[in-house]
């Protein structure tokens, strides 16, 4: 008899355990690359604030011959000619557009590349990024922003 009562109580757990839906590695990865692109339209809008907004706390940006920018504050002053384009012309604008993204198998770590342009008073470069993000919650979060001169795909401008 508590044989039988184990058992019926082992099946009921299985029978009333939550449903957790399959894993869909296409739709994370779409997730991902709205992201980006919600990234770079949240940035033309708002400026230094939408950019760090966008990283997680221990986030690092490295830098084209610059060194490791790591957390908010830094990110912020570094990210500082952004400004607010609603309150004034920022002194630089940067522009971008994923061109790829891949996901790790449980979903919790992917990366974006593609080609950007970093417009100045004096210059525009065309500049390639890779982006390393991390699910936190519902939401995408960058770890790591690697920009460097040059383009990852010839022809593909932001």
């Amino acid at each position: 008899m508590k044989q039988l009562w184990l058992l019926v109580l082992a099946v009921g757990c299985v029978h009333t355990a939550p449903f957790a839906p399959p894993f869909d590695p296409e739709a994370a990865r779409q997730s991902l690359l709205q992201a980006d692109l919600d990234f770079a339209h949240e940035v033309e809008l708002h400026g230094t604030e939408a950019w760090v907004a966008v990283f997680a706390a221990d986030g690092i940006m490295l830098s084209d011959g610059g060194g490791t920018i790591r957390g908010h504050d830094a990110i912020r002053k570094a990210m500082s000619g952004l400004g607010d384009p609603q309150k004034a012309k920022p002194a630089v604008q940067l522009r971008w557009r994923p061109l790829g993204a891949e996901i790790s198998r449980d979903g919790t770590l992917g990366w974006t590349y593609g080609n950007a342009v970093l417009i100045s008073a004096k210059d525009k470069e065309k500049v390639k990024y890779v982006t390393i993000w991390r699910r936190e919650g519902n939401a995408w979060k960058a770890v790591a922003d690697i920009g460097n001169g040059g383009e990852a795909e010839p022809g593909k401008d932001p």
